[in-house]
């Protein structure tokens, strides 16, 4: 009997510290890890290093690229110019079979929270990066909007200076452990993730006891590459239904909609979403002009739970009867808060053709 052929995610993590690859077999729900630390005088070129750490893994190992159904990044420092060098790293071939699709490190953490047994994600979870004598963290845990369910996610960074914490003291473990007690009284979690440099060695005793304590604790270099890999897979429901408010860096927490008539009922319909970075959020629909030459944009912020209207003029068109203007809306974001709306005429029919006239529309949200 032939084996079932079975989807395979990759999921890749870039830094200045390593690079880490995860791949993960939606038949099996097993999923493999490589790790592969970047050399101190290699840091400045990490990108082109990595990917090359991969394509000899790949070689060694007499792996094809046709083996899999999608190829994530996910990157520390996702500036444009970091996202833009990555694209001109990669061959033509890759991009045009995989896209090029690029993550924070924040919602890669989130992304492989919400993707595991409903024991992880429906009580509060923290991932702890140890790196550079700074810890970084991203807690996820419950709200509740409109008597609803929810969860938040957000992140911070903390000098670990001003606790008066130095690496490779022969103190660290008893100034970790104080540290670490006030910081979980004021962010109590059930579930803690461990990963970077910095927790590595045999240093941790007195800190771990204090953090597994009446908690769950996983200690793992590749949780971001994890995170990632698993974005091949059916995105789930929590997120997909808006329910997750993700306030990290680069991240958008307004969705930008319409009200219309829906069953009798006026309804509100988001033509985005959150739960991305601004730069991977897009969204269109179109609608059908009533006796109005008007379309009302509403912002809805996810994270205040306010909302702010805003009216665009469709101008220069053909005189049509009502409801037989139909357009095309296309929402852009620029950055966090702010992008363009490009609405297309696109006509109705034999009758009204269309013109493709486009008004662009430029929008600002509350922030």
């Amino acid at each position: 009997m032939e084996a079932l052929n079975t989807r395979k995610f990759v999921g890749i993590d870039l830094s200045e510290e390593a690079v880490q690859l995860s791949i993960y077999d939606e038949g099996t729900e097993q999923m493999s890890e490589e790790f592969f630390s970047i050399p101190k005088g290699e840091k400045e070129d990490y990108l082109s290093i990595g990917l090359d750490y991969i394509y000899k893994y790949f070689e060694f190992n007499q792996m094809s690229w046709e083996d899999y159904s999608s190829v994530h990044f996910s990157l520390k420092d996702v500036s444009k110019e970091s996202r833009e060098k990555l694209r001109a790293l990669l061959p033509e071939e890759f991009v045009e079979r995989f896209g090029l699709n690029i993550i924070s490190r924040f919602r890669a953490f989130v992304e492989y929270v919400f993707h595991q047994e409903r024991v992880v994600w429906d009580r509060n979870t923290m991932l702890l990066e140890y790196q550079n004598n700074m810890l970084r963290y991203i807690v996820v845990e419950q709200v509740y909007r409109a008597k609803q369910k929810a969860y938040r996610a957000v992140t911070h960074e903390v000098d670990l200076k001003n606790y008066g914490i130095v690496e490779e003291s022969p103190n660290l473990d008893q100034d970790f452990c104080k540290m670490i007690k006030q910081f979980l009284l004021k962010n109590p979690t059930h579930i803690i993730f461990l990963t970077g440099s910095g927790f590595e060695g045999n240093w941790m005793k007195r800190t771990l006891n204090c953090l597994c304590s009446g908690r769950r604790v996983f200690l793992g270099q590749n949780i971001y590459a994890n995170g990632v890999s698993l974005l091949g897979s059916q995105s789930p429901s929590l997120i997909e239904e808006g329910l997750i408010l993700m306030q990290g860096e680069e991240m958008v927490y307004h969705t930008i909609g319409i009200v219309a008539a829906e069953g009798g009922r006026q309804q509100y319909v988001p033509i985005t979403r959150i739960g991305k970075e601004w730069y991977n959020t897009t969204g269109s629909l179109d609608i059908i002009l009533d006796k109005s030459q008007k379309v009302e944009f509403f912002y809805m912020n996810h994270r205040e739970n306010e909302t702010e209207i805003a009216s665009c003029d469709i101008k220069d068109l053909p005189k049509r009867p009502p409801k037989t203007t139909r357009l095309h809306v296309e929402v852009e974001f620029t950055s966090c808060t702010e992008g363009i709306i490009f609405l297309t005429d696109i006509g109705f029919g034999h009758m009204y053709p269309k013109t493709e006239k486009v008004t662009v529309f430029p929008f600002q949200l509350i922030s």
